[in-house]
């Protein structure tokens, strides 16, 4: 059982020096998959102003909105996952990209 542990812990070593790319990896696959909602409550919230306005909203919200939130949470998240030892390391970062997979596909089909 120990060698299970050590590989777990290599695997994990593997993977810190990455931790912030892996952060950005989900952050960017969340926004993807949310992305069509929030766009979706955006354009229900602005629909009554003129077309003028609602192109320069969407144009900030996408332009900027979006990098913007993507800035400030990636190093939260690969703060986050920084915080997990070596040997849990992996797997939690093996569950959340397979949950947001899932949930990537199970909104796809809807």
């Amino acid at each position: 059982m120990d060698w299970l542990l050590d590989v777990c812990a290599q695997w994990g070593a593997l993977v810190r020096p990455y931790l912030r790319d892996v952060a950005l990896a989900m952050v960017a696959t969340c926004l993807v998959v949310f992305g069509n909602d929030i766009n979706h409550v955006i354009r229900r919230q602005i629909s009554s102003l003129h077309f003028i306005w609602r192109t320069l909203i969407f144009v900030l919200i996408c332009a900027f909105g979006y990098g913007a939130f993507t800035l400030f949470l990636t190093p939260i998240v690969a703060s986050q996952l920084a915080s997990l030892s070596n040997v849990w390391l992996p797997w939690v970062i093996l569950a959340l990209f397979i949950a947001l997979g899932a949930l990537a596909q199970r909104r796809r089909q809807v």
